[in-house]
């Protein structure tokens, strides 16, 4: 997302010398878990920043662990948990507040994963 590369001719929020799309598709698990867009780019955004990002979701990790999937054959479902919103970060308090949520709701889905794969 915050990647610009225009002054070599290559449009912004592409990554240089590589023939990928913005956006990449990643695989639904379960018909019911809800499915977004998610921004991925170097840097933190929280707040107001959130406004100029074209997606439900930003991210730091996800593209770079999609490109290692990609590069060995492996297959690769995200899941991500919100840890911040729409009041700007100001202290790591404000990101670890909902860490413990998230970790909760995410091993519940995780649970659900394997019961369906084992299904």
């Amino acid at each position: 997302r915050d990647i610009d590369a225009s002054p070599l001719g290559i449009p912004a929020g592409l990554t240089p010398y590589l023939d990928l799309p913005r956006e990449l598709p990643l695989q639904v698990l379960l018909p019911d878990l809800p499915a977004v867009r998610l921004s991925t780019g170097g840097a933190v955004i929280s707040g107001a920043a959130y406004d100029a990002i074209d997606a439900d979701m930003v991210d730091m990790e996800t593209f770079a662990v999609a490109r290692a999937c990609m590069t060995h054959g492996v297959p690769l479902a995200g899941l991500r948990g919100v840890s911040d919103g729409a009041a700007d970060l100001n202290h790591m308090d404000d990101w670890q507040a909902y860490l413990h949520i998230i970790d909760e709701k995410l091993a519940a889905v995780v649970d659900r994963i394997l019961a369906a794969a084992a299904n």
